[in-house]
């Protein structure tokens, strides 16, 4: 069953004086946010959502992405500007860069993504470690934002994954079914599209429940 994990990290990295200094991580299951928050501001963690409309996000990537009936979405990362990040597995799998939630909670195409023609095959990976991280760009549609993205793998050990672009604060990663996936907003110039090749590079990191270090990447 999928999970989305808010953790506080002893370190201190996201919500420092959350623990009192313990040596201790918590995990809460948030409640799933409102339309308002979802097309309002950005912000560095991600939104639950409400399982009906994680559900329409799903089926308009797959409509987006022409994808057969059986695949799923493996994760969905919102976390406002009205921008929704997709990861599909299953019979065909896929990715939509971002997908666009209006005020009233339809979901439409907006960015980029990709497709592929058969089941995506994904070995296994050690249980504590990070694999297949990849840049992805956000904007288009009538998307007011722009920006990058990185998803990836993470191992069934790893409670928390931290992005880290340069240049900028750290990102509370989406944590769903062995999968991660943060987006943050850039600058890019007029009538240009975000292109993942210049993402400014980011350090991605993954905690255990405890706040420990396990492994960490760049895409």
């Amino acid at each position: 069953m999928a999970r989305l994990w808010f953790v506080v990290l002893a370190a201190g990295l996201l919500f420092p004086g959350g623990c009192g200094g313990e040596d201790a991580a918590i995990a809460i299951q948030p409640a799933p946010a409102s339309l308002a928050q979802l097309t309002g501001p950005w912000q560095p963690q991600p939104f639950a959502l409400d399982p009906m409309l994680r559900s329409r996000i799903e089926q308009a990537c797959r409509s987006d992405m022409e994808r057969k009936p059986g695949s799923v979405a493996a994760l969905v990362d919102v976390r406002g500007a009205s921008v929704a990040v997709v990861r599909m597995v299953g019979p065909s799998a896929g990715m939509c860069d971002s997908l666009q939630i209006s005020e009233i909670g339809n979901v439409i195409g907006a960015g980029g993504g990709w497709a592929g023609g058969d089941a995506e095959p994904l070995p296994a990976i050690d249980p504590t470690r990070l694999a297949d991280a990849q840049y992805g760009s956000i904007g288009g549609g009538d998307l007011k934002v722009q920006g990058f993205s990185v998803v990836g793998r993470a191992g069934d050990a790893i409670a928390a994954v931290v992005i880290e672009p340069e240049g900028m604060p750290p990102i509370l990663a989406t944590l769903e079914n062995g999968w991660f996936a943060g987006w943050w907003p850039a600058i890019v110039p007029p009538n240009q599209v975000a292109d993942p090749a210049l993402a400014q590079e980011a350090v991605v990191r993954a905690y255990d429940p405890a706040g420990a270090l396990l492994d960490e990447t760049s895409p």
